[in-house]
């Protein structure tokens, strides 16, 4: 209740709701797998790299055309890349969990597919980028024979054809890993456009260029089902990413941008709402939670990331008892939100719903 001044002075007044915001955090932050022999890593659960410059500085040399490692990092900083980390690929399991800001798992030549399994799931906020097949995929070849080792996922993508560069003695070609230039073009895109555009119709950058041709033909073979997403040149325009497509063919999930759109808005959210712990589980805090939610996504559907000409087609939040919560949710300390986003269309809406438990 505002205080009527009756004479001058100081007045302070109090308010007691509780303040809460939702952050955007970052959005493509990469662990890259790195070979379990590799001696930069050999005593350390993890390091942690800002740029090309600093990467060289602490392995005290100069680009190893022959190291995995290196070929990798270079090709993700030409393309956009920031600050990462290098797990061995044995430790992925462990290392990645004690990593919060991690939002991407780049193969960069390595087999990360039991990893992935374990660790990009429902509300962990993680996405996964694979390598293709190194050898050259023939028009004979099928699909589901091709694309067998990966797993139907809405967590992850997968890349084709390898890329090479003139990197190494005498200017000899080398192969680079697709998932590594992926993952900075990634970081690229969500930094000037935002993580609900397509990393696709981007340019590669540093010459590289993909070490098989493309046709048309088969590119709509595997745009489809399990897709792979292909890497062209094109005439008069250069290399491309020709492709934005999980590894789930699903109505919702089909589509890259929208899988990590809601990785992202998950993370946020969740995180934000753990202030609530020793907050009351009462009316005053749902209405806390609930404004704070609708700024996050209105700041979201401004800027392009959801669909709809009005807010109501494009997101809507809902807490509070007999809307979320039931008298006994309530009671178990159990503060539940559900969101709707649409990311695909207006007024389709995918639902997210949150749990946090709040100190009894």
């Amino acid at each position: 209740m505002p205080i009527t001044p009756t004479y001058p002075g100081v007045y302070i007044e109090e308010d007691a709701s509780p303040s809460l915001s939702v952050r955007s955090g970052a959005t493509a932050v990469p662990v890259f797998a790195v070979a379990n022999n590799n001696s930069l890593i050999s005593s350390k659960p993890y390091i942690r790299v800002s740029s090309w410059l600093e990467y060289l500085t602490l392995k005290g040399g100069q680009f190893n055309p022959s190291d995995k490692l290196d070929i990798a990092l270079r090709a993700y900083f030409i393309n956009g890349g920031g600050y990462g980390y290098l797990v061995k690929t044995q430790d992925l399991e462990k290392q990645v969990p004690v990593l919060d800001d991690v939002t991407l798992l780049v193969a960069a030549g390595e087999e990360i597919t039991t990893a992935v399994g374990t660790l990009c799931q429902l509300g962990k906020g993680l996405f996964a980028i694979f390598d293709g097949p190194k050898d050259q995929i023939t028009s004979d070849k099928k699909p589901d024979d091709v694309l067998k080792p990966y797993s139907a996922t809405q967590y992850g993508a997968v890349y084709y054809p390898w890329l090479t560069a003139a990197w190494g003695e005498n200017k000899a070609s080398i192969d680079i890993p697709p998932s590594a230039v992926m993952a900075g073009i990634y970081a690229s895109v969500d930094n000037s456009r935002g993580v609900w555009q397509a990393p696709a119709n981007v340019p590669v950058q540093g010459g590289l260029q993909p070490k098989y041709p493309m046709t048309d033909d088969l590119q709509g073979k595997y745009n489809q089902g399990k897709a792979l997403n292909m890497i062209r040149t094109f005439p008069r325009i250069g290399t491309l990413v020709w492709g934005a497509r999980t590894l789930e063919d699903s109505d919702n999930w089909r589509y890259i941008p929208v899988r990590r759109l809601f990785n992202s808005a998950e993370r946020d959210i969740k995180n934000a709402m753990s202030f609530a712990v020793f907050e009351p589980n009462s009316q005053p805090t749902w209405e806390a939670v609930r404004r704070a939610i609708d700024n996050y996504l209105h700041s979201l559907w401004q800027q392009g990331g959801l669909m709809g000409d009005k807010a109501e087609q494009a997101y809507f939040v809902q807490i509070g008892k007999g809307v979320t919560m039931t008298d006994d949710d309530i009671k178990q300390g159990k503060m539940i939100v559900k969101i709707g986003m649409a990311a695909v269309r207006p007024a389709e809406f995918i639902i997210l719903q949150f749990t946090q438990n709040i100190a009894q």
